[in-house]
């Protein structure tokens, strides 16, 4: 009901019972409670401060002005502000329909609304007791607010369903339509962008998206955009360690994959690598599982495996030989042995094997002495063939050679002729190795016989060569040089023939194609490096890993279905196709003009000139008379046929056809026939009318073939029409501007209109009712349908059909003609008279609203998207989310409250010991150490972790935790896993006690029962072992004699003095004595010492301390014990007791030699030696030199150098010392000293013998002979104590210094050392930048490109930063040198801080940053288009759409919720009744009777009689 008749009803009713009024109450008949909203007004204290400076004195001053002071007090108000409340307050008023009079008890007066303005009804207003409704009439249906009547078709109803505009055609007709830019959608309501992805994908590889109107493409998970943003590029995440695997990674195409070492599994978040630790039985250690060789366990029982050069048999235990050498399947180039579990490469005679054990490299025997050849040696493969130079012939040996006597030549004839040897240079035929020649028939008479008719060729001059010296080193390709003779080209790798221009045959690689491929597996190798260039389904260095051709399976035991014996996959058997061969079979060759793998290559060449394209390769197999890679050229002038390789025979100046090679008529061009007198037929021009025009029917000129192009035609052929605009010959002439799609006519210039339209220049459409070419058909359409006036079809009005137009539609139809049928299915709404749509419930959708609302979306049109998470299911019509089990809340947000679980989380958890229950499926989730359906049994013995599920890692029978696996070790043992024994010093539990073991003792550490070192014993291994006793435990008895002491710890024995042996049985070896027999005896005439005191005993007939004395006269022998029975006077011997001495002696022991001039027996014989220095033979009497002397009177003194008897001995005197003759001692130099003065004096003495002291400075020495002292360099003066002057440098200071730039020189070495900032061996050199100091050698450390002062270092900041090192940029809001300037930026923007540019912060833009983001835009820079949906602006800063009051989601493109309303949909609803919420402002528009903000108040319905309702009538 309209507001303004509900007030009027009120204000009547107000007059009516005004003069009488009662208060109504609740309990009276008909009336209704109500809350209205009252505002109150109160006053509000409100405490404020305020700081004010007042005047104080200093206590205890006065007089001085210093004495008042100033304080800040904060002083306190009490003021009021004005609040307003809002309150509700209950009144009582008639319910809608009643009212009050004559101040009756109650409003007992039926109210007719439907007479006050029709009740606000639009079309019809129905009264009913106690409230009325509206209805509307045909064709009509009744609005939301219940009063407003709308067309069932109408925009008025939610737009339409229109998403941008709705046009309304009819009263029961509408069209949506959408804005610029944007397109509608299938549906006839939506509107989306017109997309440039929707065309050949934007030129996108993966993904294309659309961005205000862009392509903007970009890549699946694991590619990254390619430079031309376009394509897509593998992310290598190994390469990059994106990947971040534990072990190993293998990048696949867009993604990744880790691998684990062997004994590891791969973790569920697929990289970490956990080691795989299970108690299992090993099927294995029962007779190696019945395995020939190795044996793995496996989950279904063990898994056999053989040796290498085996392979497992059918019982998948048994491994039988491999005969790779048989079977073809060894890897050997040339020859092959097998034996047991593998095989042998070797190779024929001229090759060696290869270092990778398959291949053979060619030995080249000309490398080694040049293959014996006397002239040439070449190799060959395998082998090597000598040759000679010209002019000779090759011996018998085959390797010397022989001068010929005369050349001949083999002629066609059996005659031989002889020539005189030809004076000529043979060229070599390339690329043919050096001519061969036979062994020679007949020696006598020497004739040649040559492998081919010797032809005579001449010699290239000028740097030119090849077969007609028409090359030169400028032909040289695919980088190939000129040799060093400048006769041919040395080829790179891969390349080889005359210039370079032909690849490697097949199968060979390398410099000049001499190396073999040892490709496997049908592989092809590269024919620069090698490198092998597998076939499908094979991989491997040397393309190994895969089967021969033919064969598959795990043991390339299977064969391929495959045509050719062609490969197959090699696991499942599927045909791969070589290169040329396509099909299921790889049977059918390349369909022609394709080639390559898959045929999916196109040939490139000309095909009408062209025979075949290679399938393989799609090289061009050229049709006579053409050549070049595409055969597009024809032949040079001079050559025709297949491969251009003929020459004409044609004479000078007459050209041959370049197919056939027939020599032309040489006519004058535009001539022919015998006397060239005929002009050349129409359409044939040039020499000997040989060409064909081309003129494209147009004639030509005879002469020159220049084409004549009728009016209309231009071209150098005549092919291209006068362009648009222009007509006549030459196309010279301007067309009319022709209209409406109307043509030029090229010839005459006439407008050629199309059918609808005429006029000279097709300006004017048919007139109405005409139609067609020159608008010569008239129309014939009824009910105002309209005529093409191109074709003349009818479109006829909707609701029309018919060729004419003259038949209405019939129900249930519609479209174009009325020839669709309406297809609606249960839906209520009416079908499109124009585009059939349906208009389907809330609910369902469209095409036949037999469909309900795609999943996520619901509502009319389902429009509105479902709010529901977690997978609940959305209820198609009101969107209200069905839970899933395990999820509650409004749209299922929330999971099921801790303890509970299940649908609508009903149902209580049962998990015991800390298990948490699956909020879905109620399972146990347990924790560390229990398991069990409800977490009530701990884990078994060695597992632990959750869900019992790892394995302890406790050794030496410890028991494990089973919450977190710690091991609880035995006594004895100790570490995380009860691996490690207790630390010395420790034993028993937790290895804790400690042990009480001395002297080295170990305690057991289990028990801690000490085990005592040797020589210990007792329980703490506090005891020694008693004398005599040793080893463990004291257990062994000493064995030592002689008085030798044992050690107590391994027996050793220690021998007294004069004892040694390891058991001190033997006295000391003679000469020795005391303890360890180290002493040496002192006893004279070899006489032995006791070994134990060393006392000597002297032999017979010496005596004393040392032996030294003979015996006294009287007594001679042993101890001199024994007395001499000579006579008186008589001599008796010491040692023998016989009287007289032997000649020569003398004495009373016959101890002394004669004396010097007697000898004999008792020395009574003069000596006749007469000269001076001749000596006398005690015994003999014979005469000799002295020492020193020589000659027959021994008058000659020894030579120097030689001294002793007859001089024969040599001095060994050095340094100049003299030695003396007789004795053979030197005597020294001043300078030197020792026995063979071989001693320098030490330093700072000098003279004879050392004796004189010099006093040289520091570091100087002294010459050892004069004493001079001699200065180290640097030093000068006669005590070496005064330095070099400046400048100089050296021994003596004789050197002169070459330091620039104030470097100081060093006296000694001259180098010099740089002052700061200068650097080089003469300080010549500035430091380099980013080094300073002395030699610049300090290192800056300036930052930000700041540069140092090469003298000090200080650094020398670029503008933007500051700081001793240049460290800090400048604060935000300065910039510039030294950070002086300030950035002039607005928006707090701070500025750059080198430059001063500002640095806009997002959302803001200018050079000052001080403009905003334009309307649509966003970011820094507001370089990023706002993705809102219509014209929702975004937050210029996040690009956040702000969406309007009604609408929410990031694109601002969702409508708000049932019961939610305003911005982003926050607020919810308090409509009741039914009330339908404004989702913009939340205003509620009532139904049924219902009124008030939140459509609350209600009319009572009346229970009075139709009486009552005619009384109150009749008042």
């Amino acid at each position: 009901m309209d507001k303004r008749a509900v007030m009027l009803l009120f204000l009547l009713s107000e007059i009516r019972s005004s003069c009488c009024h009662r208060a109504l109450q609740p309990f009276m008949p008909n009336v209704c409670s109500e809350q209205e909203r009252i505002i109150t007004a109160e006053k509000q204290p409100c405490v404020q401060a305020f700081t004010r400076m007042v005047k104080v004195w200093r206590q205890g001053c006065t007089g001085h002005a210093w004495c008042m002071d100033y304080e800040r007090r904060t002083a306190y108000y009490i003021g009021y502000r004005q609040v307003y409340k809002q309150d509700f307050k209950t009144t009582y008023r008639c319910c809608p329909g009643w009212s009050q009079l004559n101040a009756e008890a109650g409003c007992l007066y039926h109210t007719d609304e439907c007479q006050v303005h029709n009740g606000g009804c639009q079309h019809r207003c129905v009264n009913t007791r106690g409230s009325y409704y509206c209805e509307c009439n045909p064709g009509f249906r009744l609005h939301i607010d219940g009063r407003t009547c709308i067309a069932v078709l109408s925009c008025a109803v939610n737009n339409g369903g229109c998403e941008h505009e709705c046009g309304q055609l009819s009263p029961v007709h509408f069209q949506c339509r959408c804005r610029h830019g944007y397109q509608l959608t299938a549906d006839g309501k939506h509107c989306r962008l017109r997309n440039p992805c929707a065309e050949r994908n934007g030129g996108c590889v993966h993904l294309c998206r659309s961005d205000g109107g862009h392509a903007v493409c970009s890549c699946h998970q694991g590619f990254t955009l390619a430079q031309d943003q376009k394509s897509c590029e593998d992310v290598d995440e190994c390469e990059t360690g994106l990947a971040a695997c534990a072990h190993s990674c293998r990048n696949t195409p867009g993604s990744f994959s880790c691998i684990c070492n062997p004994g590891y599994e791969l973790g569920s978040d697929g990289r970490k690598c956990y080691r795989i630790e299970m108690e299992i039985v090993n099927s294995c250690d029962s007779d190696n599982g019945g395995c020939s060789h190795h044996c793995q366990h496996g989950t279904l029982g063990p898994v056999c495996s053989c040796n290498q050069g085996y392979q497992l048999t059918e019982d998948l235990k048994t491994c039988l030989d491999l005969e790779e050498c048989e079977e073809g399947t060894s890897c050997c180039e040339q020859d092959c042995t097998n034996y047991p579990g593998g095989y042998e490469c070797y190779c024929r005679a001229g090759y060696r094997l290869n270092a990778d054990g398959c291949g053979c490299d060619d030995v080249d025997e000309c490398l080694s002495d040049n293959g014996g050849c006397e002239h040439t040696c070449q190799n060959t493969a395998g082998s090597y063939h000598c040759f000679c130079e010209f002019g000779n012939r090759l011996a018998e040996d085959r390797h010397s050679c022989i001068p010929l006597e005369r050349a001949v030549e083999e002629l066609s004839s059996p005659v031989v002729v002889e020539r005189p040897l030809l004076h000529l240079t043979l060229l070599q035929d390339y690329p043919l190795p050096l001519e061969r020649y036979h062994d020679y028939e007949d020696e006598g008479f020497g004739e040649l016989r040559a492998d081919s008719t010797l032809s005579e060729k001449f010699v290239c001059l000028n740097g030119t060569f090849g077969h007609d010296c028409s090359l030169t080193c400028d032909d040289c390709s695919n980088g190939g040089l000129c040799n060093i003779d400048r006769d041919g080209c040395d080829c790179p790798d891969g390349w080889t023939a005359i210039i370079c221009n032909q690849t490697c045959p097949e199968g060979t690689f390398g410099r000049n194609c001499s190396f073999t491929c040892k490709c496997k597996n049908g592989g092809t190798c590269d024919p620069i490096s090698g490198k092998c260039r597998c076939p499908p389904g094979v991989s491997g260095d040397l393309c190994q890993d895969g089967c021969p051709k033919g064969l598959y399976g795990k043991h390339c035991n299977k064969k391929c279905n495959c045509a050719n014996n062609g490969r197959c996959h090699r696991t499942y058997g599927a045909c791969l196709c070589d290169p040329g061969l396509y099909g299921r079979f790889c049977h059918l060759p390349c369909p022609k003009w394709s080639y390559g793998p898959g045929c999916s290559s196109e040939c490139h060449c000309v095909q009408q000139n062209t025979l075949e394209c290679h399938r393989r390769h799609g090289t061009c197999v050229c049709k006579p008379g053409f050549q070049g890679k595409t055969c597009n050229l024809e032949c040079d002038s001079g050559y025709y046929g297949p491969g251009c390789k003929s020459k004409c025979q044609c004479p000078a100046g007459v050209s041959c056809h370049h197919m056939t090679g027939q020599c032309q008529r040489q006519c004058p061009a535009g001539l022919y026939g015998d006397h060239c007198d005929r002009e050349c037929p129409v359409g044939q021009f040039g020499v000997g009318c040989s060409q064909s025009c081309d003129c494209n029917g147009a004639p030509c000129d005879s002469v020159n073939g220049k084409c004549h192009c009728p009016a209309g035609h231009i071209g150098e052929h005549c092919e291209k029409e006068c362009e648009e605009g222009r007509w006549g010959l030459g196309c010279a002439e301007l067309c009319p501007s022709c209209e409406n799609g109307g043509l030029c006519d090229r010839q005459n210039g006439t407008c050629i209109c199309p059918p609808g339209y005429m006029g000279n220049l097709c300006q004017n459409v048919c007139p109405f009712g005409h139609f067609g070419l020159s608008c010569q058909l008239r129309c014939s359409c009824e009910n105002s349908g309209h005529c093409h006036h191109v074709t003349g079809l009818c479109a006829c009005k909707d609701g029309w059909m018919g060729p004419n137009c003259a038949k209405a539609c019939e129900a249930g139809r519609w479209g174009p003609n009325c020839a669709n049928q309406c297809d609606c299915g249960s839906s209520v709404g009416s079908c499109d008279p124009m585009t059939g749509q349906c208009h389907c419930e809330a609910g369902y959708t469209e095409p036949r609203c037999d469909q309900k609302c795609p999943e996520g979306f619901f509502g009319q049109g389902c429009r509105h998207r479902c709010q529901c998470e977690n997978k609940a299911a959305c209820e198609h019509v009101s969107g209200a989310c069905t839970c899933l089990s395990g999820w509650t809340g409004t749209y299922c947000e929330k999971p099921c409250p801790e303890g509970f679980h299940g649908f609508e989380c009903q149902q209580k958890c049962q998990c015991l010991n800390g298990g948490r229950c699956h909020p879905v499926t109620g399972d146990c989730q347990c924790p560390s150490g229990w398991v069990g359906p409800f977490c009530n049994t701990t884990c078994e013995a060695g597992v632990y972790g959750p869900g019992c599920s790892q394995t302890c890692n406790c050794h030496n029978n410890a028991t494990c935790d089973p919450a977190d696996g710690k091991c609880e070790c035995g006594a004895g043992w100790t570490g995380s896993s009860c691996e490690q024994e207790c630390p010395a010093g420790f034993y028993g539990v937790g290895c804790h006690q400690h042990c009480l073991c001395q002297n080295g003792g170990s305690c057991d550490r289990i028990s801690g029962h000490c085990t005592c070192l040797s020589g210990w014993t007792g329980v703490a291994c506090e005891q020694e072992c008693a004398l005599g006793h040793f080893g463990m435990d004291c257990q062994h008895k000493c064995e030592c004699e002689n008085g030798g002491v044992c050690d107590r710890q391994n027996g050793r024995c220690s021998c007294p003095a004069g004892w040694m042996g390891s058991r001190c049985e033997m006295a000391c070896t003679q000469g020795l004595y005391g303890p360890g027999c180290k002493q040496q005896c002192r006893c004279d005439h070899n006489a032995p010492c006791h070994h134990i005191t060393g006392t000597c005993m002297c032999p017979a007939g010496w005596r004393g301390l040392h032996c030294e004395k003979i015996c006294l006269p009287g007594s001679y022998g042993k101890r001199c014990a024994q007395r001499c029975h000579c006579p008186r006077g008589t001599s008796c011997n010491h040692v023998t007791g016989e009287c007289g001495c032997p000649p020569g002696f003398t004495g009373n022991g016959c101890e002394r030699m004669c004396q010097s001039g007697t000898f004999g027996l008792n020395c009574n014989q003069m000596c006749q030696c007469s000269e001076v220095n001749q000596l006398c033979h005690p015994v003999t009497g014979v005469c000799y030199c002295a020492p020193g002397y020589h000659g027959s009177k021994c008058d000659t003194e020894c030579a120097v150098g030689r001294y002793g008897p007859n001089c024969e001995q040599e001095c060994q005197c050095l340094n100049k010392g003299v030695c003396k003759t007789s004795t053979g001692t030197c005597t020294c130099p001043p300078g030197f000293i020792g026995p063979n003065c071989n001693i320098s004096c030490p330093s700072g003495r000098y003279g004879q013998d050392c004796a004189r002291v010099a006093l040289c400075g520091e570091g100087a020495r002294s010459d050892p002979v004069t004493g001079r002292c001699v200065c180290k360099a640097g030093q000068r003066g006669e005590d070496c104590g005064k330095g070099c002057p400046k400048g100089w440098f050296g021994e003596d200071c004789a050197q002169r210094c070459d330091c620039s730039n104030g470097g100081l020189c060093d006296a000694v070495t001259g180098n010099c050392t740089c002052g700061l900032g200068w650097t080089g061996n003469s300080c010549d050199r500035e430091c380099p930048r980013g080094q300073y100091g002395a030699d610049c050698r300090e290192i800056c450390d300036c930052k930000n490109n700041g540069t140092c002062d090469r003298v000090t270092g200080e650094c020398h900041c670029p503008p933007g930063y500051y700081g001793h090192l240049c460290e800090h940029a400048c604060p935000v809001g300065f910039h510039g040198h030294r950070c002086q300037l300030l950035c002039d930026c607005r928006a707090n923007a701070p500025c750059d801080s080198a430059t001063g540019r500002c640095l806009c912060p997002p959302g803001y833009q200018g050079l000052r940053c001080d403009r905003e983001c334009d309307p649509g835009k966003f970011g820094p820079n507001c370089d990023h288009k706002c993705d809102c949906d219509g014209d929702t602006p975004c937050d210029p800063v996040s690009g956040r759409c702000l969406c309007a009051p009604g609408k929410m989601g990031s694109r601002c493109d969702i409508d708000c919720g049932v019961n939610r309303f305003g911005p982003d949909c926050s607020e919810r609803c308090e409509c009741h009744n039914g009330g339908q919420c404004n989702p913009r402002n939340g205003r509620c528009t009532c139904l049924n009777s219902w009124v008030g903000p939140s459509c609350q108040e209600g009319i009572i319905s009346s229970q009075n009689t139709s009486r009552s309702k005619r009384k109150f009538s009749s008042v």
